[in-house]
């Protein structure tokens, strides 16, 4: 990833089981680590008093009253086809993202296999890596986007057994990209992936587009534009 502009740093938020690396000043290392133990904490907390958000693979359905970021996690997997449970990582990631570009105008997060991005200018993120080369694959981040979460199976130590092939998902969200990218890794283990994930992809409200890979096949669908 392209450096930001101005005094930045790259620094370690641990919450739970997770790493985030953050690209920003380190003035807000302070700030950014409080923002995400604040929302994890609220998370977690909503989760054991409503069983089902925390443990339910499928779409959940919230009582009204709910709290709103807890409603947005909802709706969000909920376009995917699967449950909250399947985003929680996105939707931290999301969190500590947007309390950044709050303060700077920009951020750039990773968190396990999956991106947040905020920029001013065109950047490349490489999102997946070739085993047999030193190089990647990597597509441009563009400003127009806004807000964008990118979903990857670079780096997961949780893939579904017998997975074969790679994902990316670009969308509006980390916590919509988590989502997508989960249901879709159960459309790649199907007779013709490609085509079924492909067109899945495109049928999601919100995901701007995404990179299938499967043997030696490539598919690409939505708006991607792949680096050269």
């Amino acid at each position: 990833m392209a450096p930001l502009k101005k005094r930045v740093h790259a620094f370690d938020i641990h919450v739970q089981d997770m790493t985030l690396r953050v690209t920003a000043s380190p003035d807000l290392y302070e700030e950014c680590r409080a923002s995400a133990m604040q929302f994890w904490d609220q998370l977690h907390s909503f989760a054991l008093r409503n069983q089902r958000f925390g443990t339910s693979k499928l779409p959940v359905e919230l009582a009204d009253g709910a709290p709103p970021l807890m409603v947005e996690i909802a709706r969000m997997t909920a376009l995917a086809g699967v449950g909250p449970m399947c985003a929680f990582e996105g939707a931290v990631t999301d969190y500590v993202g947007r309390f950044l570009a709050s303060q700077s105008g920009e951020a750039v997060i990773s968190n396990g296999g999956g991106y947040f991005a905020v920029t001013r200018k065109r950047t490349k993120l490489t999102v997946l890596h070739r085993e047999e080369k030193k190089d990647g694959l990597a597509i441009v981040v563009d400003p127009k986007f806004g807000q964008l979460g990118v979903y990857t199976t670079m780096g997961r130590s949780d893939l579904p057994v017998g997975n074969v092939g790679s994902l990316v998902v670009l969308a509006n969200s980390c916590t919509l990209a988590d989502a997508v990218g989960v249901y879709a890794l159960g459309l790649m283990a199907q007779p013709d992936p490609l085509k079924k994930t492909l067109a899945y992809l495109r049928s999601v409200q919100g995901v701007h587009g995404g990179i299938v890979i499967r043997g030696g096949d490539i598919g690409v669908a939505g708006t991607v534009e792949i680096a050269a």
